[in-house]
């Protein structure tokens, strides 16, 4: 082993993309490329009547195309996730799955639906026709609320879904009945998380490009799932799959909302086939805010019963997740939100019940944590109101019932999503909250207040659990170049989570050669027949140990190779960073066999050394942190300024521990603007109050103090390189840890914060007489 995993090598792909040498899609497209356009809803909830004749009618439009032009000619979009039956029996998971359309035909369902779509010699032209699309709408009565879609009478966002609910579950162990009857305490409260999304700096954007001589077309998209974006499109298209190639490009951002399938991504291969041209669409940012995916938006009512000792006894949580008007991700989200309200703590006995809600507003996806921030919110939030109500302190009552050394492994009685019975792997969550608060100690308060006398200064703690690397499965494949350079790839697709750097280091060592040896190839449906895609933190996990299996087996089968080229023994090999060395002392290169491997070399007869293969983990690892913050608030406005934070997190082997405190702290980052800047609100009558940046904010520098962070490292058992996922770490406590932090600074009798994202006008209520 040459040592690279462990190591902060320098991220490689910096140097092109910090220097404007990045190929986004949109750098993609050229002067032969035609332009499409989308009509899209202005109204919530309608029927509707098209009519595109004047836009088919302008010179330099190619094509203009209706959802009744395309009714029976595109399939919808079907979901992306449904759970193992044995998840669905055990949580009685029950749901309707329901695709999406491409184009709506006779109703539109939220603002920014697409109804029809135009192809023009320009962008501009394109949009110019989409303004000739006349769309007549007969308006319904929108809901844009749980609370309306579920109320007796309320009108049905789809005709076929009876009360507005696309899935339900509920399971429970343990006696929550009896153990609320001998509680000390029971703190009962809403708490609700807003609506807002990932908002990548890349909007979205497609490329295709039809090839008449191989009767196939190229996709480029801006996704993290392009095998899932193929698939897709063979599905509704009905297309074979050797037919459709999918790329992905540098990518600006993913977050999740590019986890995903769009209606876009259907239409633009499908224009492009047609036409015999290549077809781009690349979204803009008011698009974006009404097109794109949005996420959280959900609300849970949580019952925590505890001792007088601050032991937990029973947790009782009643939750309902707003979809909007749809969502591939149903299964995943709600089962998220029941699984991960368990937290890291000893607990007894639980209940859950929860729904999942179809509303007229943009449809919903995964959002870095999706589901779990909403669970842990509701969860410390409750935890914070029953040590009030003891009296025992915020970060006690949490030590109390944290798992320690002793307890770990820890099992759960019920399954994950995988059908697997949960136990959690860890090594010790107690000694992971200490080292928080040795990095950001209640002490740290005076400090801060007499550098700011202005603010009113409190301190909050919060404590998540994750599972990471989900399966089923990832693809990698390595290839010897003929120069003797080894490229690689995966169906683990980067938006900027390092896999330029981090891939090929465990490559690099599972070859043991050096890092410069391995060219880095982005994700190609050509090179992989199957892939899954990066999200919900696997990467690392799942792709990570493809690439170190297939290395594993490229370097056996390299030095049965070597053997024959030296005329020796594979005993008598021993390979090295340039390549092997028989006992005699002789030596071949890696160039040196990528030569004798060519058509006219000595091992011709043997091949390339192509070597793929497919990693499946027998389950979740879980992951484990606490957060801590310092907050300042501005008693005459409400307004709170986050002044220090701290992330102490259990995880396993670091492949390159500076990529990891990068996502960490660009996952703060994020949890701060949900916290509290961001939000998508929509009036009553479903129209979006959210058009630019100067609606929604996002946090800037000012707003993201610097981030400590503590690794403790545990032995992760469940996968060769030992590794965890860490990609929403930072992200998932954030928002209980600011709330807690919030009320800390200014303590009142009034109601606490229970809704984010936490608005001043809430938090200067919260001031009281102290608001000058």
């Amino acid at each position: 082993m040459s040592g690279h995993v462990g190591t902060s090598v320098p991220r490689r792909e910096d140097r092109r993309l910090l220097t404007g040498r990045g190929r986004y899609v949109a750098d993609l497209v050229d002067v032969t490329t035609l332009h499409a356009a989308l009509v899209r809803s202005t109204q919530a909830s309608a029927s509707i009547r098209v009519d595109a004749t004047a836009a088919r009618d302008l010179p330099g439009v190619h094509l203009v195309l209706t959802g009744a032009d395309l009714d029976g000619v595109l399939g919808p979009i079907e979901p992306l996730h449904r759970p193992h039956p044995v998840f669905a029996e055990a949580f009685g998971f029950r749901w309707t799955p329901r695709p999406i359309d491409t184009l709506a035909v006779d109703r539109v369902r939220y603002v920014g639906e697409p109804v029809a779509v135009v192809v023009a010699d320009s962008r501009a032209l394109a949009e110019d026709a989409i303004e000739l699309v006349t769309v007549e709408y007969e308006p319904g009565r929108p809901v844009t609320s749980i609370e309306q879609a579920l109320a007796p009478g309320a009108p049905r966002v789809h005709p076929d879904v009876s009360g507005n609910v696309a899935a339900t579950l509920a399971t429970s162990f343990g006696d929550v009945e009896a153990a609320r009857e001998r509680a000390a305490v029971v703190v009962r409260e809403t708490y609700r998380m807003g609506r807002h999304g990932g908002v990548p700096i890349e909007c979205r954007g497609v490329l295709a490009q039809w090839d008449p001589l191989e009767g196939r077309v190229h996709v480029r998209t801006s996704t993290q799932v392009p095998h899932v974006v193929r698939d897709a499109i063979c599905a509704a298209t009905g297309w074979p799959r050797w037919s459709v190639r999918v790329t992905v490009p540098d990518v600006g951002g993913g977050f999740g909302p590019k986890a995903n399938v769009y209606p876009e991504e259907i239409l633009v291969p499908y224009l492009a086939r047609r036409l015999g041209r290549s077809v781009a669409w690349i979204e803009d940012r008011s698009e974006h805010f009404v097109a794109t995916a949005q996420a959280r938006d959900q609300v849970l009512t949580a019952e925590l019963a505890v001792d007088a000792d601050g032991s937990l006894l029973a947790l009782s949580v009643d939750f309902a997740a707003d979809l909007g008007a749809g969502s591939l991700w149903v299964a995943g989200i709600v089962a998220n939100t029941a699984i991960h309200l368990l937290g890291p703590y000893r607990l007894p006995a639980y209940r859950v019940t929860g729904k999942a809600v179809y509303t007229n507003k943009t449809t919903v996806a995964q959002y870095r944590g999706a589901g779990r921030p909403e669970a842990c919110f509701a969860l410390e939030r409750s935890l914070d109101a029953a040590a009030d109500r003891l009296g025992i302190g915020r970060e006690e009552i949490r030590r109390r019932n944290l798992l320690g050394a002793v307890d770990l492994p820890y099992a759960r009685p019920l399954p994950y999503r995988d059908g697997v019975p949960i136990t959690y792997d860890g090594g010790d969550y107690r000694k992971c909250l200490d080292a928080c608060l040795e990095l950001l100690p209640r002490e740290a308060v005076a400090e801060a207040a007499a550098r700011h006398p202005e603010l009113a200064v409190g301190h909050g703690v919060g404590c998540y659990m994750e599972a990471t690397g989900r399966g089923p499965r990832e693809s990698a494949r390595v290839r010897l170049l003929s120069d003797g350079r080894v490229e690689l790839s995966t169906g683990a697709a980067s938006a900027g989570q390092s896999h330029e750097t981090t891939l090929p280091q465990a490559a690099a060592d599972a070859l043991g050669v050096s890092l410069d040896r391995i060219v880095w190839h982005p994700s190609d449906t050509d090179r992989l027949a199957v892939g899954v895609g990066t999200f919900a933190s696997r990467t690392a996990v799942v792709a990570g140990n493809a690439v170190r299996e297939v290395c594993v087996r490229m370097r056996e089968r390299a030095v049965v190779l070597a053997a024959k080229m030296l005329g020796r023994d594979t005993a008598d090999l021993s390979s090295g960073p340039e390549g092997f060395t028989a006992v005699s002392g002789e030596t071949l290169t890696w160039e040196q066999l990528a030569g004798a491997l060519a058509l006219d070399g000595r091992l011709a007869d043997e091949g390339d050394l192509d070597i793929s293969g497919v990693y499946e983990p027998s389950t979740v690892t879980w992951t484990m942190g606490a957060h801590a913050a310092i907050v300042g608030v501005e008693r005459a406005t409400g307004l709170v300024r986050v002044l220090r934070y701290a992330v102490a997190h259990e995880g396993g082997v670091e492949i390159n521990p500076a990529v990891v405190e990068g996502q960490i702290r660009g996952g703060v980052a994020q949890g701060i603007g949900g916290a509290l800047l961001e939000s998508f609100p929509y009036g009553p009558d479903g129209q979006p109050l959210t058009a630019t940046f100067a609606e929604y904010l996002l946090p800037g520098t000012l707003d993201v103090p610097p981030v400590d962070i503590a690794a403790l490292h545990t032995d992760a058992t469940l996968n060769p390189l030992g590794v965890k996922g860490v990609g929403e770490s930072g992200t998932i406590a954030v928002y209980a840890t600011l709330a807690s932090a919030v009320e800390d600074a200014v303590p009142s009798r009034r109601t606490g914060l229970t809704a984010t994202p936490l608005r001043p006008a809430d938090v200067h209520a919260m001031c009281g007489e102290d608001a000058r």
